[in-house]
């Protein structure tokens, strides 16, 4: 029985980790002054993945899509960042889920709320990440600021976008899928 939940696991784990990791390929690059931001739904994948297989499966599964495709896509030294992002941003939603006792009394006011919550981390993790980056990259105080300002609308898109596909997707998936993932994973 131990080894069935553990294959289940790991089964699921990685279908997300695919679904992340395409998620991120589907993209419209945007314009910015520092780096090739671009719009994708590897986020939303992501979130999906925490909301539905738990936080640490799912920020496992959101992560390693995400650094697998920064790996295979020449953003190498951003995986790293990524990878600790989702950890950041799904354990966010998951705190919310707790406060707003998501899981006993499911409501769209407070799945709303959980994804706010994830989406204003990710906006600021991303916003802190692109303003580093830049001085990394050796600009100075100002150019970098200007640089991060010229990253905000990509970043905002993404959120947003986010926002709109885990409202649409998750309730139909949660219906269809929790029970048979929460049984297979307990």
């Amino acid at each position: 029985m131990q080894n069935r939940h553990a294959i289940n696991t790991i089964v699921f784990v990685a279908f997300f980790t695919a679904i992340t990791f395409i998620a991120t390929s589907i993209q419209v690059p945007m314009p910015a002054m520092v780096g090739k931001p671009f719009v994708h739904l590897g986020n939303a994948a992501a979130l999906l993945s925490v909301l539905l297989l738990g936080y640490k499966h799912g920020a496992i599964a959101g992560s390693m899509g995400l650094a697998l495709f920064d790996v295979t896509h020449n953003y190498v030294l951003d995986a790293p960042y990524y990878f600790f992002e989702v950890f950041v941003v799904g354990g966010l939603a998951t705190l919310v889920i707790h406060l707003l006792n998501y899981h006993a009394k499911p409501q769209p006011f407070k799945l709303i709320l959980i994804i706010l919550a994830a989406i204003i981390a990710k906006f600021v993790t991303t916003t802190l990440h692109n303003f580093i980056m830049s001085l990394i990259r050796g600009l100075t105080l100002q150019p970098a600021i200007a640089a991060t300002f010229s990253a905000l609308i990509p970043t905002i898109v993404n959120c947003v976008t986010t926002m709109m596909v885990v409202l649409i997707i998750y309730p139909i998936l949660n219906e269809r899928l929790r029970n048979q993932l929460f049984s297979a994973l307990n």
